[in-house]
């Protein structure tokens, strides 16, 4: 009998938190290789912020409710930023966003009586 989550549940939830960041990634690599690589400064730019959340994420502890809050800010920046960029990281604040509520969903208990 097991009381706590297994070793694969603990993994799958690893995995799934680099989600964002891989959509990340992807969606700054289209308009780099759609655009002949011709903007590229802009999407160092965009590489290298990211690469400083990311080292700062690791660092900071923050509750479900503090992550779907910051997802939630950086939407709209995100849309102010959207001639230098921004447009193309949308999708992964919206899956980051997704996974917290996701996350805080599943931590709540159930309140359906048996």
């Amino acid at each position: 009998m097991t009381t706590g989550p297994t070793q694969r549940t603990i993994s799958r939830a690893m995995n799934v938190r680099y989600l964002p960041w891989l959509v990340a990634l992807i969606a700054l690599a289209i308009p780099l290789i759609g655009a002949g690589f011709a903007g590229w400064p802009l999407v160092l730019a965009w590489l290298v912020v990211l690469a400083v959340i990311f080292t700062l994420s690791r660092s900071i502890v923050a509750t479900a409710s503090q992550q779907i809050g910051a997802a939630l800010l950086v939407l709209p920046l995100l849309f102010v930023l959207g001639w230098e960029g921004g447009w193309w990281l949308i999708p992964a604040d919206l899956t980051w966003l997704a996974l917290e509520v996701r996350e805080r969903l599943a931590d709540r208990p159930s309140t359906l009586v048996p």
